[in-house]
């Protein structure tokens, strides 16, 4: 069994860090942000660390479950930090949404340490996290994918090897841009009704058994009508520094993204708007702000 130090204990982390202790691994913790997650861990057997560099010093691999590369950077490499206790052959895996270009810099800064780097993201949201049934998308070296293997297991039903670093972190860019561009095409769409009088919840209806069904209509819709957006399974922010990250990648090698593109100024206006901190969902609310309209339903 092996011994890992996991960093970010939040909405998705504690649950993978849960799965990790169940399958028989020992998990060293370290208080990022989440306070009551670490307590809840430790309640299941985990083990608290004073610092990143005593977590570190304690296992052979590191998980970063973090919002940005910028806070994996903070983790690793500040002074005193975690890659100030890493023996050679550690390994580090970054499974949250980070950019590619700066996830190589980060990889190759751990490799001058004698570390490993797996970037490793995952998709299927806090349900997938909490049935440990995630997607995981890995680049990096592949004997080293398959040294964590189980790890990833423990955590996922569905493990795709991508090639190099920066891999898995393109893949899951792509997968996250296609997601969003949907919603915000579902947004677009509900508006049009919605100011052309049309009964919402019948164009749902319609939608539903269409061609244009899919696994976004079914999840954000029903939301939107109950205006559920302080329910947050995927932040508002979070989905726009995605995407962002998707167009930027693109324009780094000259890839037209003009869906995208536009996309990223639908979630820019209800950010503006004030709606950053809520659910992604909440991309419709700038288009409702600038018409004066809600779609709800219930008759509304």
């Amino acid at each position: 069994m092996a011994r890992v130090a996991f960093f970010g204990v939040g909405q998705m982390g504690e649950p993978m860090a849960g799965h990790l202790l169940s399958a028989g691994h020992a998990l060293v913790l370290v208080a990022h942000h989440s306070r009551t997650g670490v307590e809840r861990l430790v309640g299941k057997g985990a083990v608290e660390a004073s610092s990143a560099a005593d977590a570190v010093r304690r296992t052979d691999v590191a998980i970063m479950m973090l919002p940005t590369a910028d806070e994996v950077e903070e983790v690793l490499f500040e002074p005193g930090q975690a890659a100030s206790a890493m023996a050679p052959g550690y390994t580090v895996i970054d499974m949250g949404t980070s950019y590619p270009p700066q996830t190589r810099r980060l990889a190759a800064r751990v490799a001058e340490r004698g570390g490993r780097f797996l970037d490793a993201p995952v998709t299927g949201g806090p349900k997938g996290a909490q049935d440990g049934t995630l997607t995981i998308m890995v680049g990096g070296d592949e004997a080293t994918l398959e040294s964590v293997r189980p790890l990833l297991a423990a955590m996922g039903s569905s493990i795709f090897y991508f090639g190099g670093i920066g891999a898995g972190h393109t893949a899951k860019l792509v997968q996250n841009m296609i997601g969003i561009v949907s919603a915000a095409a579902i947004a677009e769409g509900f508006a049009l009704a919605a100011a052309a009088g049309l009964d919402v919840e019948k164009v749902y209806e319609m939608l539903a058994s269409s061609t244009s069904a899919s696994p976004a209509l079914k999840s954000m819709v029903p939301k939107v009508f109950a205006r559920a957006f302080d329910q947050v399974n995927f932040r508002l922010d979070l989905a726009y520094k995605d995407i962002r990250q998707a167009t930027q990648l693109a324009r780094e090698m000259t890839v037209p993204l003009p869906a995208a593109n536009g996309a990223t100024e639908l979630l820019q206006l209800a950010r503006a708007l004030g709606f950053g901190g809520q659910d992604s969902t909440a991309v419709i609310r700038g288009l409702e702000t600038i018409l004066r309209l809600e779609v709800k339903g219930g008759g509304g």
